[in-house]
């Protein structure tokens, strides 16, 4: 991976200056083709250019121009959107992929230099080692349990390491087929609809088999504060004016199992919240914040707060066929499929792991 030996920040300037290259490199007195070579690290510039750079974008060279602290990498952002300092980094189909660090995350793999939105790609500082990102497993889901999976990984395999990147489940498929994560989780089936998981593989890889592995059952339902003051069920009371609700984004399961419980589509209104998991609904009912969300059991008790169940679910983890043979995903699934991992996470309130690490294929299907 090379290592300029400057960062360059000419291109971030221009663009907050509203100055196309063209007219940057003619106030230079450089050809388009070095000031782009300047902007993308390829050229150091001399001390005259750098200096004549610095009073065309009014600033100094030391805000254009710095010594880098740790390897560079260029990488697709999966939010390209929400362009965050701090990244997890790993590779997967032999591209490198970043995704912006959640506030709350203890670590980091490196922090963006420099985003392109045109091409969606990031210049990204990394912070520890190359090979530390080659064998960084990517796992998408909103299941806290995924936590206690990529800890367990690190402890466990030596030089190897997994992330959780959180999102719900319409997101971790679309990550999942998108190239970015190696592996997707979801909970969209339940009672009422056990083949949904079947479905979303086929119509998120038509041409190619797929493989579910179950991590855990659990149920979702409503959260509400403690001896339910609003004596709240399912049925039309979920929509009344005066409620304020602590709803998922559209898409997610918590959302679809909250539409079914309320006889309908949600409509958002100014009282209702949107949040971010399952921790968030729980968090926003116990500070009164709102009245009623849904989400699964285990945050419900987390946060002593009454818990009514909607819905018994299954969360499984996606993996398309190509990707069976990676030693990385044999290694999730010995370790889901193992006593040491049900034992701890058996101590994890409000999830069923008898069906944990249970395979089953997808047969594909044409598009």
């Amino acid at each position: 991976m090379p290592k300029p030996t400057t960062l360059s920040f000419v291109r971030t300037r221009r663009t907050a200056a509203e100055l196309s290259q063209a007219e940057l490199a003619r106030r230079v007195g450089v050809s388009r083709q070095t000031l782009n070579a300047i902007e993308t690290g390829r050229q150091v510039p001399s001390t005259t250019i750098a200096l004549q750079l610095a009073r065309a974008l009014r600033c100094t060279v030391d805000e254009l121009f710095r010594l880098p602290g740790g390897p560079l990498a260029h990488v697709r952002l999966a939010e390209p959107g929400q362009v965050s300092a701090r990244v997890s980094v790993g590779r997967v189909e032999g591209a490198l992929v970043g995704h912006p660090c959640r506030i709350d995350a203890r670590s980091a793999d490196g922090r963006v230099v420099e985003y392109d939105a045109e091409s969606r790609r990031a210049l990204i500082e990394l912070f520890s080692e190359t090979a530390d990102i080659e064998h960084n497993l990517l796992i998408a889901g909103c299941a806290p349990l995924l936590g206690v999976v990529s800890d367990r990984i690190a402890r466990r395999y030596r030089n190897h390491r997994a992330t959780w990147i959180y999102a719900d489940s319409s997101r971790a498929l679309e990550l999942l087929a998108g190239g970015f994560v190696h592996v997707a989780g979801m909970h969209l089936a339940s009672e009422e609809d056990a083949q949904a998981h079947v479905r979303a593989a086929q119509t998120a890889f038509p041409g190619e088999r797929t493989t579910l592995v179950n991590l855990a059952r659990w149920r979702q339902g409503l959260v509400v504060a403690p001896g339910n003051p609003r004596a709240l069920r399912p049925g039309s009371g979920l929509g009344e004016p005066e409620l304020r609700r602590a709803l998922r984004a559209p898409g997610s399961g918590a959302r679809r199992v909250f539409e079914r419980a309320g006889g309908g589509e949600v409509f958002v209104r100014e009282s209702d919240c949107i949040a971010a998991d399952h921790a968030e609904v729980a968090r926003l009912v116990k500070w009164g914040i709102a009245d009623v969300g849904v989400a699964i059991e285990s945050v419900a008790r987390t946060y002593d707060l009454d818990f009514i169940p909607l819905s018994e679910e299954r969360f499984d983890l996606l993996i398309p066929e190509s990707r069976c043979d990676d030693p990385a995903i044999a290694r999730l699934i010995d370790l889901i499929d193992g006593p040491s991992f049900r034992n701890e996470a058996a101590y994890v309130p409000g999830y069923d792991l008898s069906l944990a690490g249970h395979a089953s294929t997808v047969a594909a299907v044409s598009g």
